[in-house]
């Protein structure tokens, strides 16, 4: 009996794309003068969220720009020397709707929970 596998051509191309990003791209941009990356930030795995801080001493919070799309989070801000970019990626997507962000002494703390999959009862007939 064949074993069906839950992942489509569709989420191996985004993997792909990904790993490609991360790997290859994000390192040459560094190399050639683009974007630094924060010197101090650590990721919590928590069961049911993520929490992100980085430190961004004399940053201005109106200024920092933080996306999230699927399980990957981007934290961008202005400096100097053009901006300061730093990319992470997760195992688990991310539900974008609750994700938080709050700024206190200098620290950005930013709470992604965890997007839970979704159970679906199966009818009959």
């Amino acid at each position: 009996m064949r074993r069906q596998i839950g992942i489509t051509l569709g989420d191996f191309e985004k993997a792909l794309d990904e790993f490609f990003d991360e790997m290859l791209i994000s390192r040459w941009r560094r190399a050639a003068g683009e974007p630094q990356e924060f010197e101090r930030s650590r990721v919590i795995e928590q069961p049911d969220h993520y929490q992100v801080c980085v430190e961004m001493p004399g940053a201005d919070p109106e200024r920092i720009e933080v996306r999230v799309v699927g399980q990957r989070l981007s934290v961008r801000v202005p400096s100097d020397e053009g901006y300061l970019e730093s990319t992470y990626s997760f195992a688990q997507n991310i539900d974008q709707d609750r994700v938080s962000a709050r700024w206190a002494e200098g620290t950005l703390v930013i709470t992604l929970p965890k997007h839970k999959p979704r159970q679906i009862k199966i009818k009959q007939g």
